[in-house]
């Protein structure tokens, strides 16, 4: 059962790593807006707290569909980095997509991304969006360093619900 939590908070505001590295506690006086880490990210600010990192890039070349192992499914992009807003990311990577996602990344075209891994060598893609070409890097960053400064905190998912 997947849940969306929406609610404000003050004061001392536990942060869940994504990566599950641990526990930090941050300090805030302004509300903050809370979403549970099952469900598919619904704002920019949620999707800033959930990335590990989030990314400008310029699709290289289409790459092979992963056909067997834990990456069955995946579609494979080369990509160049252009700007990185969050985390790292190489300056040449490898980024999967589940196939059949709505955005078919085109070659020569950009991407703000956000990633996850690597896992194999692959930085799994869990949000795209293709940049218009008259937009600079410097709006992008613009805009992700606006919504990494909402303080969006996402409390673990918990799939199971206890009987009333």
């Amino acid at each position: 059962m997947n849940k969306l939590v929406l609610g404000s908070a003050t004061a001392f505001v536990a942060t869940l790593a994504v990566a599950g590295v641990g526990l930090t506690y941050l300090q805030q006086d302004e509300t903050t807006r809370v979403e549970s880490l099952c469900v598919a990210t619904s704002s920019d600010a949620a999707e800033a707290a959930r990335a590990q990192n989030l990314a400008l890039v310029e699709v290289v070349e289409r790459g092979a569909f992963v056909a067997k192992g834990d990456d069955a499914g995946l579609q494979t992009f080369k990509v160049r980095t252009l700007a990185v807003f969050k985390g790292k990311l190489p300056v040449e990577a490898e980024i999967g997509l589940p196939q059949g996602v709505e955005t078919a990344m085109q070659a020569g075209s950009r991407y703000e991304v956000s990633v996850l891994g690597p896992d194999s060598g692959t930085w799994l893609a869990r949000f795209t969006r293709i940049v218009p070409t008259g937009r600079t890097s410097e709006a992008v960053a613009a805009h992700w360093k606006t919504e990494l400064d909402k303080h969006f905190v996402e409390p673990p998912c918990n799939d199971t619900t206890s009987a009333p």
